[in-house]
């Protein structure tokens, strides 16, 4: 794996991701970096970064952040009780976060400006900011703590340093407001635009002129001038200058066009249990599948039509041997599908402390508040997410292509995704992961780490749901990826990019992982 910076050696907690061999890359906040440098030497081009152009979507496709545009539910889109989706609901929470914009903030000017539990640089962090970010005050007054002449409480908890470059208390910062808005959009699925990289070097764009941000500090960049082929970019907007087009990736740094291949946007997404769906069904895994019908000798033949995929049909729970096949009968009509076609997601007996899944909870063993768990099954390639007892959620996802790994086994050179049953230990809205020597995924969304360096996060680079797909993470799509993301605990407050799970803070959402 790769190195780890010296704040997470200290701290003794990684966030290291397996995804595909990948770790996430940590950088520490640094100094503002000096004129001449590579994002201040076109300082004098002539065009405001505020009149850059925005990229459109791929026609037909459903807005994106990207776009300036909210999450608008499409045909394809989840639905909350029978209506679209928006930006502040969701499949399974529908609760909206909403901000004060009027009371005193801490605004973010870099990447990973941390939240600490004291006015002290030296405690470890339990949560951060991030670039374009913001989040409400607790108290207007600064304090002086080791680290930081001015240090301020923010909510829901932790204080935030606040020193000019990384952080400031000035809503009109010129470059907070340079950056803003181009800052990832977390009211949508897809935080940013993504292409994979085509064997990229950053030039010296100054030698193009391209329109230049004001002077940023450090934490603002990756430090991968290089992005190997296989590599994948986020990026916000695109511009055309001297008729050559660039991308403005999510570090802000300038990208010629013609070095990456623009992703299509995916958009498979699980179903909610009750209003949309219910239990048992089935989903349909690589390819369009043939229906089947049951004639009146008992035999199954070819049906009318074929069952889409990524599609999926609820069935009736009745079932028939055929030879060497099983067959399974929906629950509109006469149509058969056969087993090995499809995946079907099938709920525990009992919930991770011994209640009956389905029944009412008499264990008096929950865990407090909603007790919240992912139930993982690497071979059906399903995820289950149950309240309690109950089973509310259902989609594919792609676990790790060695299939599942026991404790003590080699788990990373074989890509195998860890079974057990694990707490959620972090939740990042984005996080860049890399493969040692290999490639780097940008700004990776809706990552919730689970074991060690495993997570489930999102995928924006494959649809390839209900197959042995990762490195060993688990791969869901990005639609699911922000429903889970809102649904499981802990929350991440208002404001937050990402937060650390701290038990005596409130309960963790159980991952359960078998074969």
């Amino acid at each position: 794996m790769s190195s780890l910076t010296a704040e997470a050696r200290a701290l003794g907690w990684s966030l290291l991701l397996a995804c595909a061999g990948c770790s996430l890359s940590k950088n520490e906040p640094a100094r503002a970096r000096p004129a001449g440098s590579l994002d201040s030497r076109a300082a004098q081009a002539a065009q405001s970064v505020a009149d850059l152009p925005r990229t459109t979507a791929p026609e037909g496709s459903t807005p994106t952040a990207s776009a300036g545009a909210p999450f608008v539910a499409s045909a394809a889109a989840p639905l909350v009780d029978g209506a679209p989706a928006t930006a502040s609901a969701d499949p399974i929470n529908p609760a909206a976060h909403t901000e004060d914009a009027d009371a005193p903030r801490v605004y973010a000017k870099s990447r990973f400006v941390w939240i600490r539990p004291e006015p002290d640089g030296s405690k470890e962090w339990i949560g951060y900011l991030w670039t374009g970010g913001s989040v409400k005050l607790r108290h207007k007054k600064a304090v002086y703590g080791p680290g930081c002449m001015e240090w301020y409480a923010v909510e829901p908890r932790g204080f935030v340093c606040v020193d000019g470059m990384h952080a400031t208390l000035d809503a009109n910062d010129a470059t907070y407001r340079a950056l803003l808005p181009y800052a990832p959009n977390l009211s949508s699925p897809w935080p940013h635009l993504y292409a994979e990289s085509l064997g990229l070097d950053r030039e010296p764009l100054e030698l193009h002129s391209p329109p230049a941000f004001p002077a940023m500090a450090l934490g603002v960049h990756e430090p991968h001038p290089h992005l190997p082929r296989r590599s994948t970019v986020a990026y916000s907007r695109e511009l055309t200058f001297d008729s050559r087009p660039y991308l403005l990736s999510a570090d802000f740094t300038w990208i010629p066009k013609a070095s990456v291949k623009p992703y299509p946007e995916i958009t498979f997404h699980g179903v909610k249990l009750g209003s949309q769906a219910k239990l048992p069904l089935a989903f349909f895994r690589s390819k369009d599948r043939p229906v089947y019908a049951r004639n009146d000798a008992g035999e199954f033949v070819s049906g009318d039509g074929t069952f889409p995929r990524l599609g999926f049909v609820e069935l009736s729970g009745e079932s028939a041997l055929s030879g060497k096949d099983r067959y399974f009968r929906t629950r509109d009509g006469q149509r058969w599908l056969k087993q090995s076609d499809a995946a079907m997601p099938t709920p525990a007996v009992a919930t991770p402390w011994g209640a009956a899944v389905g029944e009412p909870d008499t264990s008096g063993k929950a865990p407090k508040g909603r007790a919240t768990w992912l139930e993982i099954s690497v071979g059906q390639g399903t995820l289950i997410a149950y309240e309690g007892t109950t089973p509310v959620f259902a989609t594919l996802i792609a676990p790790g292509r060695g299939g599942g790994g026991l404790p003590g086994e080699d788990l990373i050179p074989h890509a195998l995704t860890p079974l057990g049953t694990f707490p959620i230990s972090g939740k990042f809205a984005t996080a860049t992961m890399e493969a040692p020597g290999e490639f780097i995924h940008s700004d990776v969304p809706w990552t919730q780490n689970f074991s060690g360096p495993y997570a489930v996060h999102a995928a924006y680079w494959h649809d390839d749901w209900g197959t042995l797909k990762s490195g060993g993470c688990v791969n869901v799509s990005p639609i699911d990826g922000r429903t889970l993301f809102e649904f499981t605990e802990p929350a991440l407050p208002p404001g937050w990019h990402g937060v650390r799970w701290l038990p005596w803070l409130g309960p963790s959402t159980l991952v359960v992982v078998h074969k």
